[in-house]
């Protein structure tokens, strides 16, 4: 008869649970054991132990990545509280006269600069006892941010599927061509594929969304626009197509609130649609002070006539 194990023996460890979070965070087990400051074959035998513990296969190998199992993901999400806990308490500040409302915030360049910046400063005015701290990144690494538990709230324009995060929708809008004035395109009612065959064009970089639905459109219709420079931000192919370097296919917010008379903003057929989100962490509720943002901003976002703001119900 198989010796029956002690509860304490089939229960995970801390370090275990942090280290199948690590590793499910970054693929590899290298990068993981950079992460922890441990060594790879720390790593390998955190896994197994906890494989063993479980009795649940956690990872299988495809590419030189370790791809988790649904159990493995199902393990994470259940004990991913247990990390946001200890994040929120290192965050804790002790003294009562440190104690401070503290706002997080992480957000794209584009929408950083263009739209949030001012409103950052005019909630900071209206809470002047509010220390705000403003991380500029990718979307990616926004999520990250949020997820890890390193940011209290986010906000990104492309939804991705993420364990760890939750979207509260606030802006929604449909993909634009933004043209410069002098452009015999100008004064189109609408920019499809066809318009642009050989027209010089700023794209966005192949890593976003948007480029590859696009590339399949320009495919499909048989078309080829001449792409001379390729960007990583909404916020320079608006500048670029201003400067006159060409035509570019994007979100019209949060550029839609400039007023500029050297570009005009014209609908793109088929329509591409794009959601602006606040990004939350999934498995705890928002802190205080990012509801309070997040219901400031809902209250005083500026209308654009190219998107559609959503208010506080």
């Amino acid at each position: 008869m198989q010796e029956m194990r002690e509860p304490s023996e089939r229960r995970p460890t801390l370090r275990e649970l942090e280290v199948l979070r690590t590793l499910i965070a970054y693929g590899k087990a290298t990068a993981a054991a950079r992460k922890l400051g441990i060594s790879q074959p720390a790593v390998s035998r955190a896994i197994h132990q906890l494989e063993k513990r479980t009795g649940l296969t956690l990872f299988r190998r495809e590419g030189g990545r370790l791809v988790p199992t649904a159990d493995a993901l199902a393990l994470h999400k259940e004990s991913e509280a247990i990390f946001l806990t200890f994040d929120r308490l290192e965050r804790v500040r002790w003294r009562p006269e440190e104690a401070r409302p503290t706002l997080r915030f992480g957000a794209p360049p584009t929408l950083a600069q263009w739209f949030f910046n001012h409103l950052l400063a005019d909630f900071s005015r209206s809470e002047p006892d509010t220390r705000i701290y403003v991380e500029i990144g990718s979307g990616q690494s926004v999520l990250s941010m949020v997820a890890n538990g390193d940011m209290d709230l986010g906000v990104v324009d492309a939804l991705q599927a993420h364990i760890g995060v939750q979207y509260n929708v606030f802006r929604s809008s449909y993909a634009h061509a933004i043209v410069p004035r002098n452009s015999p395109l100008a004064d189109e009612p609408e920019i499809t594929p066809r318009h642009l065959d050989d027209v010089p064009f700023v794209a966005l970089l192949r890593r976003f969304p948007t480029r590859t639905q696009l590339d399949r459109l320009f495919l499909g219709a048989n078309v080829s626009p001449r792409i001379v420079i390729e960007v990583s931000t909404a916020g320079a192919a608006y500048e670029f197509v201003r400067a006159g370097v060409g035509i570019a296919i994007t979100n019209p917010f949060p550029m839609s609130l400039r007023q500029d008379d050297d570009v005009r903003l014209i609908p793109f057929r088929p329509a591409i649609a794009y959601e602006t989100s606040f990004v939350l962490p999934s498995l705890t509720p928002p802190s205080p002070v990012a509801r309070r943002f997040i219901d400031f901003v809902l209250e005083r976002q500026p209308e654009d006539g190219y998107s559609q703001a959503i208010r506080a119900k």
